[in-house]
């Protein structure tokens, strides 16, 4: 019977992963040099493009260190290859780590870790398409009503007859962020105390940090503050386990 462990290190799952994203950094490349060139039809400098280039390198940079950090995080549930993908395309830590201890507790499993030593390639199958169906749902969603969407919320923000905003798009914006801590933020205070113990320890972190950041000669810290609080809520997760295991 193949396990998950065969699929997860098979080479077909490999050159596969690697084509997608071969493919992925060729569309970019191709739409860079669109852009690019189009800048430069509209009279922008290659002095000017240059500059917008390198802080966008550092402003993109940064931020992907606590996808790297959670990379290292899923690999413990998924293995190298699977989660390379999930992160490196459309996935987020959050969604597949949600997924991954779900499935693995419907399957029997108390642990992501006991799932990838002892689940087959039938039940890793079903992680797979939970994930992929699962974001995919969005982008579905956007072909038909994105643009529709897009307009309908720049319209929200243009100045009216009477010279007054309608803010709704911000109100939206806000309760969609309320319903996102509604679903995950009860599954990780409820589900272990260490778990509850290193989000408590991250949000304390980003929430300093945010603070600091807001003072002068310090606005820097934003671009710091999600990988900062992925980073110190890992290294409190040491702590607490000798405390509380």
């Amino acid at each position: 019977m193949v396990s998950m462990k065969d699929i997860i290190s098979s080479p077909l799952l490999l050159a596969l992963v690697v084509i997608g994203l071969l493919y992925i950094v060729g569309f970019s490349l191709v739409y860079l040099k669109k852009a690019y060139t189009h800048c430069l039809e509209l009279g922008i400098t290659k002095e000017e493009l240059k500059k917008v280039i390198k802080s966008s390198l550092v402003f993109s940079i940064v931020p992907s260190l606590s996808i790297v950090v959670g990379l290292f995080v899923l690999i413990s549930a998924l293995g190298v290859v699977w989660s390379w993908w999930r992160l490196s395309v459309i996935g987020s830590l959050s969604y597949e780590s949600l997924i991954s201890s779900g499935v693995a507790t419907a399957l029997g499993f108390e642990t992501n870790a006991q799932m990838l030593e002892a689940a087959t390639g039938s039940q890793f199958g079903v992680v797979m398409i939970l994930m992929s169906v699962g974001m995919l749902s969005g982008f579905l969603i956007l072909i038909p009503f994105g643009k529709k969407l897009s307009q309908s919320v720049n319209k929200a923000d243009i100045t009216t007859e009477n010279e007054s905003k309608n803010s709704w798009k911000h109100v939206l914006s806000g309760v969609f962020m309320l319903c996102m801590f509604a679903v995950y933020i009860p599954v990780l205070l409820i589900g272990d105390t260490i778990q509850a113990l290193v989000m408590i320890t991250g949000l304390i972190i980003a929430v300093v940090l945010g603070i600091l950041a807001g003072k002068p000669g310090l606005k820097w810290l934003n671009e710091f503050i999600m990988a900062f609080s992925m980073i110190g809520g890992m290294v409190s997760s040491l702590l607490w386990t000798q405390l509380f295991k």
